[in-house]
Formats: structure tokens, C-alpha cells, sequence
């Protein structure tokens, strides 16, 4: 069941992120919410659990953009890698070290889309990309990332059984 969940809020922020998600965009650029589950996911999860949740939903973002597929699985796997190694280094609680996080995780996501459109695809991709949509992507990323983690603790809080063993305190 807890899988079952899982698998609903990735539906439910794929479908955000392309139907209404282009309502809030700014100067075109729009926030990357399944980046910011991934994040979540390295953060709050086991190691495993945390970087397979990034080949997932890195996969299924490929799938789904019709580009070059790899590209979001190796950034996103990398990323859940990278903050699932970092969580027990780091205090990950409150709004600037996720923002920070977040930033981070956006430019190395963007950076991994640049370099790879530049050198497999030879794809012609603006210089302003790496000046301007960058940074907003990255400062859009750690604005509502922190409030969406907020959500995520939430959500992940009704899931998570009450008690570990519901027949403890019974007597026969």
C-alpha cells in the first residue's frame, strides 16, 4: 500500500507539472517538481529506496519529454544519490538547507541537460540558458521546494503506521 502511495504522488506531480504547472511560469522557466521529490525522496528515505525512487521518476520523465531518453534518469539517480550519501552530514530540517539543497540539485540537473544537449545531440542550446533560465529554475526550485517538503512530511506522516505492531498492550 505504502508503494501503492508513492506511485500516486508521482502521478499526481507528473500531471501537475504538465497540465496547470504553466500557469506560474516565470520568464518561461517553470519549477521542476518531480526534481524536488527526488530531493525528498534522498533526504527522508534509505539509500536505496532514495535512488531507485530517482531511476523511476528520472525514467519516467524521459519517457514522458519525448527527448533524448537518460538524461533525467542520470541526473535525478546521481542527485538521490548524492543527498541520500550527504542527509547524514548535513541538518536537512527548515527552509535554507533544503533551499540550498534545491539550488544545488537544480544546477547540476540543468547542467547535466546543457552538456548532454551540447555533446550527444549536438543540439544547438542558447548561452542565456546558463545565465538566465538557470538561475531562475534553481531559485524557483528552492522557493517551493520547502513548502512542498512541508506537504511531502505530511502526506508521508498518514502513511506510516501508528504503531509497529498493532497487537502489543492486548492480553489474552
Amino acid at each position: 500500500m505504502y508503494y501503492f502511495s508513492q506511485a500516486l504522488i508521482a502521478v499526481f506531480l507528473f500531471s501537475a507539472q504538465t497540465t496547470w504547472l504553466e500557469i506560474f511560469s516565470f520568464g518561461g522557466v517553470t519549477p521542476d517538481l518531480i526534481l524536488v521529490w527526488v530531493v525528498y525522496c534522498g533526504v527522508q528515505y534509505s539509500r536505496s529506496n532514495g535512488i531507485g525512487a530517482g531511476i523511476a521518476l528520472g525514467l519516467a520523465q524521459d519517457s514522458l519529454s519525448g527527448g533524448l531518453l537518460g538524461v533525467n534518469t542520470l541526473s535525478k539517480s546521481l542527485i538521490a544519490y548524492f543527498f541520500s550519501t550527504l542527509k547524514d552530514k548535513f541538518y536537512v530540517k527548515g527552509m535554507i538547507p533544503i533551499g540550498i539543497f534545491l539550488i544545488v540539485s537544480s544546477i547540476f540537473d540543468g547542467l547535466v541537460f546543457y552538456f548532454s544537449m551540447e555533446t550527444i545531440l549536438r543540439g544547438e542550446v542558447a548561452s542565456r540558458f546558463l545565465y538566465q533560465s538557470l538561475p531562475i529554475y534553481s531559485i524557483y526550485n528552492a522557493l517551493i521546494g520547502p513548502f512542498m517538503f512541508m506537504a511531502l512530511d505530511k502526506i508521508d506522516g498518514w502513511l506510516q503506521p501508528k504503531m509497529s505492531n498493532p497487537y502489543i498492550g492486548i492480553r489474552r
